[in-house]
């Protein structure tokens, strides 16, 4: 549940708060950060799971928090920079780490899914990091431009990018991905995202976690 809601929420909040700046209110869109991240905050609190995740993120909401507090008392909206920065950070690092030496790609890790109790083809995997080599610049691209517009574009520019077509190249870029490996790999199987997902749903929880979080599969 937790991330169902965590998934909900990157879609909708970026189009709101982009909403709430057209329609000159920001002010709206700090207000709902600072209550967002204190209901976040309150539940990470009261989660049980590993203490360094944990932390991680109430020290991620208690930030969100404190600087829209004090963007409500100054009157400013440097908050509504902080989490589409943040998340491609994120994102970035996320996929960057999983392609240090020994470790494997995190593109591969969700392709094993769908090769569950079968050989991995030795192309696809070299298909897989260098995929994950263009996930990590496209997030390393988005911060780069997000930040040099939040310091030399009007707000509503800004927005425009960081809370729109940034999720919409990033939707781009995942179909495309998709319809390469359908022309380039055919032979090793065509997968649509929802096959995808769907192969990811029948793998046990045990397994999915070992393949995501450390990368090799459980006992075939």
């Amino acid at each position: 549940m937790r991330a169902v809601l965590q998934i909900l929420g990157m879609i909708f909040y970026p189009l709101l708060v982009h909403l709430l700046i057209l329609y000159k209110v920001p002010v709206v869109a700090v207000a709902g950060l600072v209550a967002t991240s204190l209901v976040y905050f309150y539940t990470m609190l009261h989660l049980r799971g590993g203490p360094r995740a944990r932390f991680a993120w109430i020290a991620l909401y208690a930030l969100l928090a404190a600087v829209g507090f004090l963007n409500l008392l100054t009157d400013t909206v440097y908050a509504l920079y902080l989490p589409p920065l943040l998340v491609n950070a994120g994102l970035m690092l996320v996929f960057a780490l999983t392609l240090r030496q020994g470790s494997m790609p995190l593109v591969e890790r969700l392709m094993r899914m769908e090769y569950a109790g079968l050989a991995f083809p030795a192309a696809l995997a070299r298909y897989a990091r260098n995929l994950t080599r263009v996930w990590v610049g496209y997030f390393a691209g988005i911060v780069v431009i997000s930040l040099w517009l939040a310091v030399s574009a009007p707000l509503e520019t800004w927005s425009l990018f960081a809370n729109v077509l940034s999720y919409l190249f990033a939707v781009l870029l995942f179909l495309a991905q998709y319809a390469w490996r359908a022309l380039r790999y055919r032979q090793y199987g065509v997968f649509t995202p929802w096959d995808t997902l769907r192969c990811i749903a029948r793998v046990s929880p045990r397994d999915r976690a070992q393949l995501l979080f450390h990368g090799r599969s459980g006992p075939e």
